[in-house]
């Protein structure tokens, strides 16, 4: 069953351990073309960091600094490519089953699962029509995404589904609320206000 835009895909499973839904991430092709042009530049900035450690003069201050720019240069660069992975080929795995949310989000088999137990869920909804337009741009830019789903546990308001409209947004969470009552949520109303 697809929940979203006619473009992008999603699957909705009931499974013996309980409701999978399976969303894409948000594919920005801007921030996909920004990405990889920056990670070219880090390639060439590796490069003559590499040419520095190779023809150096030795062990000296500059060296502290060097190690220690090289390494947030590696860092940074890690994580770029992770995040465009994340835009061009990730996926995110909404699980409701044995009383947590959980939520992964993943490129293949690499990824990160983080766990929300039920009792501490509250306040379901889309968000969106709070974010002022050129914000909006700015995270569609940035692959971030300007609407989706978000939720409360404890003192944290976490964010996900970024590939949604709102209406996809409204139908993930009729499907999530179908299966558990969240305390504080708002779904699509099921009558027209008066």
């Amino acid at each position: 069953m697809s929940i979203l835009k006619p473009h992008v895909s999603a699957r909705v499973l009931e499974t013996a351990a309980g409701l999978v839904v399976e969303v894409p991430s948000p594919r920005r092709p801007v921030a996909v073309v920004l990405l990889a042009g920056w990670l070219a530049a880090w390639v060439v900035g590796l490069g003559f960091v590499s040419q520095q450690f190779a023809q150096g003069d030795g062990i000296g201050r500059d060296w502290a600094f060097l190690i220690a720019w090289a390494v947030l240069w590696l860092a940074a660069g890690v994580a770029t490519a992770g995040y465009l992975a994340w835009l061009v080929a990730g996926f995110e795995h909404i699980t409701l089953a044995d009383g947590v949310l959980s939520i992964r989000r993943s490129v293949g088999a690499v990824g990160i699962t983080r766990t929300y137990p039920l009792a501490n869920v509250t306040e379901l909804r889309t968000f969106g029509r709070e974010v002022e337009p050129v914000t909006a741009a700015a995270l569609g830019l940035a692959g971030r995404g300007a609407s989706g789903v978000r939720f409360r546990c404890g003192d944290r308001v976490v964010f996900f589904a970024r590939a949604l409209d709102e209406p996809a947004a409204h139908a993930l969470i009729d499907v999530l609320r179908a299966h558990y009552a969240f305390p504080g949520s708002h779904g699509r109303p099921s009558a027209p206000a008066a």
